[in-house]
């Protein structure tokens, strides 16, 4: 099992302009106090989280209405490292393992959102049409900071088509390959985005063919 979520803790990488994670201690056992209580308060896309359509469409289905089902399955992961470029249609079209997957998870190796990094609007638009229904990277962001600016095409080209969308993933520790991925977000009520802890199962595991009774 791989665990790719993110700590959340004070001080961690957040989006230019989302609120960072703070814990406030209510009552602390070193303190002298009977138990440990202490609240948090963080955006919606803090650390490892998954978009909702309604992150970006109008009438878009929020969280809690999402099947938890996108959100458990057999899912491809690929490598697709960046050195400041985007990942184009072209780049997954060299790749065919992806294309009767329903849970992809791409491979960057953490390139900063500041830098132009991301899919493509014309990739985005080909995971949507080949039919998977969730999209992973291990980037704050499926797109740059300035894709978002200029409109969000590649949110919208993947919200816009029910494909939920999986970031801040850390797959450093994960090869190339089928897994069998948990990531469920809370059930937030009217929420556009949710933290989730996501985990992989390798499928030597055998928990895949267990579940399924097929390999992905």
């Amino acid at each position: 099992m791989f665990d790719i979520s993110v700590p959340i803790e004070p001080g961690m990488a957040v989006w230019p302009g989302d609120p960072p994670p703070v814990q406030t201690w209510l009552h602390q056992l070193r303190r002298g106090d009977a138990f440990d209580l202490s609240a948090w308060t963080l955006g919606a896309h803090t650390g490892t989280h998954v978009d909702a359509p309604s992150h970006f469409v109008p009438h878009g289905a929020d969280v809690a209405a999402l099947d938890p089902r996108l959100f458990v399955g057999p899912c491809q992961v690929l490598a697709l490292p960046q050195r400041g470029g985007h990942i184009t249609a072209a780049a997954l079209e060299t790749h065919d393992e992806w294309r009767t997957a329903e849970r992809v998870l791409l491979k960057t190796q953490h390139a900063p959102p500041t830098e132009p990094a991301g899919l493509t609007p014309e990739a985005a638009a080909l995971l949507a049409q080949a039919g998977v229904r969730l999209v992973g990277i291990d980037q704050l962001s499926i797109e740059s900071a300035d894709a978002v600016e200029a409109g969000a095409p590649v949110h919208r080209a993947l919200l816009g088509h029910g494909v939920v969308i999986l970031e801040g993933l850390d797959l450093g520790a994960v090869t190339p390959g089928p897994y069998w991925l948990i990531a469920l977000p809370l059930r937030l009520q009217h929420g556009e985005a949710s933290p989730v802890r996501a985990v992989l199962f390798s499928d030597s595991s055998g928990l895949v063919a267990t579940v399924s009774g097929a390999r992905p």
